[in-house]
């Protein structure tokens, strides 16, 4: 289960196709994870080329792409709502045709087929490759074209993509799917089961990643710890890290979405012994409650993640943990609950998301008896987060007088100061750290950072 905040990513590019002697304009917009925004880059990678053109909005385009996400119901409402949007507009005149891709269309294909006639051609996140094609057929007045197959794309290094994030940073998807079980979740559903890339193919990305411009490479897939077991027979990650290190030009690695009963005392010492791997590790929990996680079906324990947090701080001192949590799951008692906020309490995460359960159709856990009422998961909702709110600037009042490395991201015009992030911040869901500088900084650099004030999430600084 990925820890994002389900905030759309709103890079938009838009390629032009030549049709005849008159450009046409073909924009997409892409929603939800890391994992989609790969897919985005490579779906925009696929029409790339001379007869391709990229602007920077997706107003008045002829034909608009959608990459989409399902993951919980607000994802799903996202989606439907940006379709609607895109309708709309195509009843106005002001595009062309609207074509839809990725996982909604996966999870949900015939009734969005049956509800949404106005939409040109429907997508599943395992068709990208017939992209252009589509693009075609669409541009012919085809009757409304859709293809579903096989879940969940997973593109090779020799595959070009198109960036979708600033030139500093890039995403690394090392894996596709999942095969774990757990109770709440439908990835399986609309990702498929796991897959690893080879390894020497994702190294070779890397590099070309590097090249580019790339200072921070971020792993990520939907159960990153389990990169190579299905392929070689065995845990392959903290080999990938190994070699990623020795790439030279590279300053930052990140890994997302470790699951935690995979999470191998090799990956510590990695970390540990790295020169370039930061020392944050994002490994989605879901629960501390013994009752809640045998019934997610997590395949840990409270007493096991205890330890296993203590024995990674022990490697790795000053790492910075990132994890999830559901509140509102079916059974969840105010003792259950409880045992949630003195977990929280006794291991003082540096980032959490917490999110209400969402009860997906086809999850096992939809079935459950005894589902909390929506009154009580978002009390729930808002004591956890406020108990977080205060642990967080707890632990950031620890860096007053502290000097970190910040890769800088950006500059506020009217204040003039600069923003950016450290080790123990991922891009679009942890803090920021705001920089004064005397001096014009460059986006993209690193600079040491003197803390000098904090607040609940966020850092303050000079350069």
């Amino acid at each position: 289960m990925p820890n994002s905040s389900f905030s759309s990513y709103s890079s938009i590019m838009t390629p032009m196709v030549k049709i005849l002697s008159k450009p046409v304009k073909i924009g997409l917009m892409s929603l939800g994870c890391p994992k989609t925004l790969v897919d985005s880059e490579v779906i925009l990678g696929k029409l790339s080329g001379p007869a391709f053109e990229f602007i920077p909005t997706i107003d008045g385009c002829d034909i608009a792409l959608l990459n989409t996400c399902t993951f919980i119901q607000d994802a799903q409402a996202e989606s439907v709502n940006s379709i609607l949007e895109l309708i709309e507009l195509k009843k106005k005149g002001k595009i062309r045709a609207v074509v839809v891709m990725g996982c909604l269309v996966q999870r949900f294909p015939e009734e969005l087929r049956k509800e949404l006639t106005e939409v040109d051609a429907f997508i599943g996140s395992g068709e990208y490759g017939k992209i252009p094609g589509i693009i075609k057929q669409v541009l012919a007045g085809e009757d409304q074209v859709f293809t579903v197959g096989e879940a969940g794309y997973l593109a090779t290094a020799d595959e070009p993509r198109v960036t979708l994030t600033p030139a500093h940073y890039r995403y690394i998807k090392i894996s596709e799917g999942c095969d774990h079980v757990c109770t709440f979740c439908t990835i399986p559903n609309y990702r498929g089961k796991h897959r690893s890339r080879a390894l020497d193919d994702v190294v070779t990305e890397a590099r070309k990643f590097i090249t580019g411009g790339a200072k921070e490479l971020l792993l990520t897939g939907q159960d990153t710890t389990f990169f190579g077991r299905d392929t070689e027979g065995q845990f392959l990650l903290p080999e990938l890290i190994r070699q990623l290190d020795r790439l030279p030009g590279l300053a930052w690695m990140r890994l997302l979405y470790a699951y935690p009963s995979c999470v191998s005392e090799e990956l510590m010492q990695t970390m540990r012994d790295s020169e370039h791997l930061c020392h944050y590790l994002d490994m989605p929990l879901q629960h501390a409650s013994d009752a809640m996680l045998s019934a997610m079906k997590r395949g840990i324990t409270q007493r096991r993640t205890y330890d296993l947090i203590e024995k990674f701080r022990s490697y790795v001192p000053d790492l910075a943990m990132r994890t999830t949590f559901i509140v509102g799951f079916p059974g969840e008692t105010d003792r259950d609950f409880r045992e949630l906020l003195e977990f929280m309490k006794d291991i003082r995460f540096e980032r959490i998301g917490i999110f209400t359960y969402s009860q997906e159709d086809g999850s096992p856990a939809a079935a459950m008896p005894n589902q909390v009422p929506e009154k009580i998961k978002g009390e729930r909702l808002k004591e956890a987060m406020l108990l977080q709110q205060r642990l967080s600037e707890e632990n950031n009042q620890r860096w007053i007088g502290k000097t970190l490395k910040i890769l800088v991201e950006g500059r506020n015009l009217k204040s003039g100061s600069w923003s950016g992030r450290s080790y123990m911040d991922a891009p679009e869901i942890d803090g920021t750290v705001y920089l004064a500088s005397k001096k014009p900084l460059e986006i993209g650099r690193f600079y040491q950072t003197t803390i000098q004030k904090s607040a609940e999430y966020d850092l303050f600084g000079s350069v």
